[in-house]
C-alpha cells in the first residue's frame, strides 16, 4: 500500500520570517479574500445567467445541470493531480481557473454577440477545474491547520467575518451593476481574487497521495458503509445549490428585477447573524457538535418551508431572518464535525474529502435536473420544499464514522 507523504513545514525559518504569522491565518486572509469577491459577483451571477438566457428557467437550470455534473470525474483527476504537485500549487491553479471564469463572464458581458454559447461553456468549464483543483486542497490544509477542540470557535470567527463581509459586497455589488455593468462587479472580483494569491504564498507546503482509483472511488462512495456519508453530503449538496443558484433568482423576482434591491436586501438578511455566529461558535467547542446538528438541521429545514410559502418583500425579509438562525446552528457544528472527522481520517484525509465533494455535487447536479423538469408545471419555490426535505438528511453526517470505511 502506498503511503503519504508527511506534512512538510520549512524548516529553520528566520525568527522575522512572514511564515511565523500561521498556516491558518494565511489560509483564512486567503478564503476572506476570496469571499469578497464571491459576495460582489456571487449572488449576481445566477440573475447574470437568467437574463443571458432571456428569463428562461428550463435553459437556466440545464446550464447549471452541465456545470455541476462536469465537476463530479474532474474532483478525481484533480486529486491525482495535486498528489504530485502538493495542495499549494493546486490552490494556485484553482485561483487561476476562478479568475478564467469571471473574466470569460466580463466578456459574455462586454461582447454578448461573439459565440456566447461558447464563451459560456468555456467559463463553466474553468468553474469545473476551480472547483476540483481548490475545494478539496483547501479543506484537507484546513483539517490540518486548525486545532482540535478549538475548531468551532475557529470557524465561528470565519464565519462572522464572513458575514460581516456579507454585508458590505452584496450591496457593493448591485450599487456597481445599477450603476455602470455587471462588467464592474466582475472586473472588482477578478481584482480581489488576485490580490488573495497573496497569503497563498505564506502557506506550509502539505503534500497527500490520493489512493483510490477513479472507478473505486464511485464503488466505495455508493457502499453501504458510506451510505450516511453519501446521503448527508448529498442533501447537503440540494440545499446549497438552492441556496447559491435558485435564491438570487427568487429575489430577483420578487423585488421585480432591482438588482441594488437584491444586493441590499442580501445585506440586511447577514447583519442579524453575526452576534449569534460568534457566541454559537463557543458553545459546540464546549459540547458535541451532532447535538446542535440535529437542532440546527431541523430549524434550517423549517425555514425552508416557510420561504416556500411568502411571495412579499416582508414576508420573505422575515423567513430570511429565521432560516439565518437556522443556517448558522446547522452550519457550524457540521463543518467542525466534517473538518474533525477529515483530521481523524489521517493519511485519507484527501480521499475522505474528495468522496465528500462528489457527494455534495450529485446532490446539487441532480436538484437542478429536476428543477429543469418541475418548473415546466411548478413555481419556483419548489425547490425551497426539496431543500427542507432534502436538509434533513444532513444529520446523518454525524452517523459516519471515519477510520475503518476509509481503509476497506
Amino acid at each position: 500500500m502506498k503511503h503519504h507523504h508527511a506534512q512538510s513545514f520549512p524548516m529553520n525559518l528566520s525568527r522575522f520570517d512572514v511564515r511565523h504569522l500561521g498556516a491558518l491565518p494565511s489560509l483564512a486572509s486567503h478564503r476572506l479574500l476570496g469571499m469578497v469577491a464571491s459576495n460582489v459577483v456571487g449572488i449576481f451571477f445566477p440573475i447574470f445567467l437568467y437574463e443571458f438566457v432571456g428569463l428562461n428557467l428550463q435553459l437556466f437550470f440545464l446550464w447549471y445541470a452541465f456545470a455541476y455534473g462536469l465537476r463530479i470525474p474532474i474532483f478525481i483527476w484533480a486529486a491525482k493531480i495535486f498528489s504530485r504537485t502538493g495542495l499549494t500549487a493546486s490552490l494556485f491553479i484553482g485561483t487561476f481557473t476562478w479568475i478564467l471564469f469571471y473574466l470569460g463572464a466580463f466578456f459574455l458581458d462586454s461582447q454578448p454577440g461573439f459565440y456566447p454559447n461558447v464563451v459560456l461553456l468555456a467559463s463553466f468549464v474553468f468553474l469545473a477545474l476551480t472547483h476540483g483543483f481548490y475545494w478539496s486542497p483547501f479543506h484537507v490544509d484546513f483539517a490540518k491547520f486548525s486545532k482540535k477542540g478549538r475548531r468551532g470557535r475557529e470557524l465561528s470567527v470565519l464565519f462572522s467575518i464572513q458575514r460581516v463581509i456579507g454585508v458590505i459586497a452584496p450591496a457593493l455589488g448591485g450599487l456597481l451593476i445599477a450603476t455602470f455593468s455587471y462588467n464592474s462587479a466582475f472586473a472588482v472580483g477578478i481584482g480581489i481574487i488576485i490580490l488573495s494569491l497573496v497569503p497563498l504564498a505564506f502557506l506550509p507546503k502539505t503534500n497527500v497521495q490520493y489512493e483510490f482509483g477513479f472507478f473505486e472511488t464511485f464503488q466505495k462512495l455508493f457502499s453501504k458503509k458510506y451510505r450516511f456519508l453519501l446521503l448527508s453530503m448529498m442533501g447537503q449538496g440540494v440545499e446549497s445549490v438552492v441556496a447559491f443558484a435558485v435564491w438570487p433568482v427568487f429575489l430577483f423576482t420578487v423585488l421585480d428585477g432591482e438588482i441594488l434591491g437584491v444586493g441590499l436586501f442580501s445585506s440586511a438578511i447577514v447583519i442579524v447573524g453575526v452576534v449569534f455566529q460568534l457566541m454559537f461558535g463557543k458553545k459546540v467547542d464546549k459540547m458535541k457538535p451532532g447535538h446542535y446538528l440535529k437542532w440546527g438541521v431541523d430549524i434550517y429545514s423549517f425555514g425552508w418551508f416557510v420561504k416556500a410559502l411568502v411571495d412579499t418583500v416582508g414576508g420573505v425579509f422575515a423567513a430570511s431572518t429565521f432560516h439565518t438562525f437556522g443556517a448558522i446552528m446547522m452550519r457550524t457544528p457540521l463543518d467542525t464535525m466534517m473538518y474533525q472527522k477529515a483530521a481523524d481520517s489521517g493519511h485519507y484525509i484527501d480521499e475522505f474529502t474528495v468522496m465528500r465533494e462528489i457527494a455534495i455535487t450529485i446532490g446539487r447536479t441532480g436538484l437542478i435536473l429536476a428543477m429543469a423538469l418541475l418548473t415546466l408545471w411548478l413555481p419556483l419555490a419548489t425547490a425551497f420544499v426539496l431543500a427542507a426535505l432534502a436538509s434533513l438528511a444532513i444529520s446523518l453526517f454525524s452517523r459516519f464514522k471515519v477510520g475503518e470505511e476509509l481503509t476497506v
